[in-house]
């Protein structure tokens, strides 16, 4: 770094206009600073501390320095919800803004976490301080415990417009998905047959929902691609050439990912409609996590809208191959997801 990048970063800032409203959300302090302008870029900016976040981030480095350290030991702990060292951003699915009178649409958003090396962010957020910003309420706070969360305002700007002082603020989010436990244990009977629903729990809230297998089946991924190598539609979009390269890269990732000889198990099913199912089996959840060098996820969609209680069919993949001749997995319903729209934030 030199002061030649220090300038750079400094002339990208055209405008500036504070706002300055703290308030918190979620049980997370967020101070909205205001509007910085790039050209013709507007972004808002808000500066958050999540106070939870920071506790387990001091958990987790005390517990690598004690003789037994709390890492997940397992793909159950590693995929649990609650081991997840991710901070709450309660602006992270914000459709669009109203400042004041004026109504905003949200292009994107990113949040980062902020550092004492991070030059770019410290001297926008300098900017501010030397246009009145008021740090209140995270003032104190490790700048590097600090989230800062541009959301990128849709069109194009001369100018920062003009608002009245201590405008309110509401922010409207889009849908988002929602991730919740259950870890159900249930014994999945490929060609078999399942006559009854079965009902499971949220973990954390008890309530109760149900699902109805269709059917468990065995898939073999090789075969499926080599339809896709081999569909006249896909071979017209691409030479020769291109196609045998594709496959080659193709065969080099997956291979680690499910040798040949190795199948997939699917879970077609019906539910409540607005929920969606994981499955796993348990030898999977209960092994040590496995790094691999390449990860794929592979989804698949019914062959038929409907299931035998005439609601939606739904598929579920559970993704560890299993060999040709399985009858039985001792697998878990481990969680379900579903899609929701959160409340305004008002300011």
């Amino acid at each position: 770094m030199n002061i030649q990048y220090l300038h750079g970063i400094l002339s990208r800032i055209d405008e500036i206009k504070v706002i300055g409203k703290s308030s918190e959300v979620d049980g997370i302090i967020c101070n909205v600073m205001g509007i910085v302008r790039h050209g013709a870029q507007m972004h808002l900016l808000i500066l958050q501390y999540d106070e939870g976040y920071q506790e387990r981030i001091e958990e987790r480095e005390a517990a690598e320095l004690s003789d037994t350290p709390d890492i997940p030991r397992s793909n159950r702990m590693f995929l649990r919800n609650d081991r997840k060292n991710e901070p709450i951003n309660p602006f992270r699915s914000v459709r669009k803004v109203f400042i004041a009178d004026r109504e905003f649409e949200v292009f994107s958003s990113e949040c980062n976490r902020l550092n004492t090396q991070d030059w770019e962010h410290l001297l926008v957020i300098a900017q501010f301080l030397n246009n009145g910003w008021q740090p209140n309420e995270i003032d104190y706070q490790d700048i590097d415990m600090l989230f800062l969360n541009r959301l990128k305002l849709e069109g194009d700007y001369n100018s920062i417009p003009v608002f009245s002082q201590n405008p309110e603020l509401r922010f409207v989010m889009r849908p988002c998905n929602e991730v919740c436990q259950v870890e159900k244990p249930v014994t999945l009977k490929v060609g078999g047959q399942y006559p009854d629903k079965i009902t499971f729990r949220d973990a954390t809230t008890g309530a109760e929902h149900w699902v109805q297998i269709n059917r468990v089946y065995l898939v073999d991924i090789w075969e499926e691609m080599n339809k896709t190598f081999s569909n006249p539609e896909f071979q017209e979009k691409l030479t020769p050439e291109e196609i045998n390269q594709v496959r080659l890269n193709f065969e080099k990732k997956f291979t680690e990912v499910c040798p040949k000889g190795m199948y997939f198990p699917v879970v077609k099913y019906e539910c409540e409609e607005d929920i969606s199912l994981q499955f796993y089996s348990r030898s999977y959840l209960d092994a040590e996590p496995v790094h691999r060098s390449s990860g794929m996820v592979f989804m698949f969609r019914p062959d038929q809208p409907l299931g035998i209680l005439g609601l939606k069919l739904k598929a579920a993949v559970i993704q560890e191959p299993v060999p040709a001749d399985t009858e039985t997995i001792e697998a878990e319903i481990f969680q379900y997801s579903y899609v929701t729209v959160k409340d305004d934030i008002l300011l």
